[in-house]
């Protein structure tokens, strides 16, 4: 069906402007009600992708709708599974007179930058690539890298066949960072063990980060080849990764899948939590509400934000208790990251 204009599905009701953009196709949820803002409250919008993904766009809508209950701004939610539409949404936020538009992926950060009328609209690009520059605005970013050396870690230690696998939704720079960290942290523990990785979609196209079936398919592929713990980067691909491991164990032979970005064994239904190991987790919530405390207090700058390890932005996951054995190893490598005896490499420059 032809997509509709941004424009026409904006809603807007009452006092305190609350608008919702679903697109053709999308499916996701919508905000309880928040706090009612005052008249002269700033407006704030959050652009994102699709709700459930287990990942950044969940803890995105989590981190904003917290802020919004404890700060009473306007709300202004620009929802989207659409992957040609970041220029569209950037300028209904301005043209809403957004005070603060807040992006959700790396995708929005050429655009912000190529805007030229903004208006007084700033702009946030939040889990952009490291040493993302946007035009007069801020660009958040997570060492994924790290997190992923740890979950890397947590994989080597479980594994029983030392072979073990990477699921990336997207064959660009900043997925394969997750991978160079992954395959990292695996060898830091066992030089010799086995890394398969696959990616779901080539460069460009973002259509990996929201097929679960392409997760599953290639997850079943690496377990049936021998792996038996499998790290998924893929966004709502993910689901079908985590899926995957549940169908893959046997009475004989139990497989793991490793979450990414929020703690997915708390997201997933509860006969599939047995089956996720840990996770690799990134604080987007708590990047999307500083940034609008800032923005409240008058302290958001333009440049670049980074959260790591050491800060706190990003780590593992231990819900579940499937880490407990090997607790000790992993705080030890999380140290060594956090004191610097560690520098984990990365695939962007």
């Amino acid at each position: 069906m032809p997509r509709p204009s941004l424009r026409r599905l904006l809603l807007i009701g009452g006092v305190a402007l609350s608008a919702t953009v679903l697109l053709a196709g999308c499916s996701g949820k919508t905000a309880s009600a928040g706090t009612t803002a005052k008249s002269d409250a700033p407006t704030i919008a959050l652009m994102y992708g699709t709700t459930g993904d287990f990942s950044i766009m969940d803890g995105a809508f989590n981190g904003y709708t917290k802020a919004q209950k404890e700060l009473g701004f306007k709300e202004l939610k620009l929802a989207s599974p659409n992957t040609d539409d970041y220029q569209d949404r950037i300028n209904l936020a301005i043209s809403q007179n957004a005070d603060l538009a807040i992006g959700i992926g790396f995708q929005f950060a050429q655009p912000m930058t190529s805007t030229a009328k903004r208006g007084h609209t700033k702009f946030v690009d939040i889990d952009t690539d490291k040493d993302t520059t946007i035009t007069d605005g801020t660009a958040v970013s997570f060492a994924a890298n790290e997190s992923s050396y740890l979950v890397g870690v947590a994989a080597a230690l479980t594994s029983k066949s030392k072979h073990i696998g990477f699921v990336g939704g997207v064959d660009q720079p900043s997925i394969q960072d997750f991978f160079v960290g992954f395959e990292a942290g695996a060898k830091s523990v066992d030089k010799s063990i086995q890394v398969d990785s696959t990616y779901l979609s080539p460069l460009g196209d973002f259509t990996g980060f929201s097929n679960p079936t392409k997760g599953k398919e290639a997850a079943a592929s690496m377990y049936s080849g021998g792996a038996d713990v499998i790290y998924a980067a893929a966004g709502g691909s993910g689901q079908g990764v985590y899926e995957q491991a549940k169908s893959s164990s046997t009475p004989d032979k139990k497989v793991w899948a490793i979450g990414v970005d929020g703690d997915v064994y708390q997201q997933v239904d509860k006969d599939i939590k047995p089956y996720i190991l840990t996770s690799a987790t990134k604080n987007v919530d708590v990047a999307v509400a500083d940034v609008i405390k800032d923005f409240e207090k008058g302290d958001l700058k333009p440049g670049q934000k980074r959260y790591d390890v050491k800060s706190g932005g990003v780590g593992y996951s231990t819900s579940g208790g499937n880490l407990d054995a090997i607790s000790t190893q992993m705080e030890a490598a999380k140290k060594q990251i956090v004191d610097g005896v560690i520098t984990v490499p990365t695939a962007l420059k």
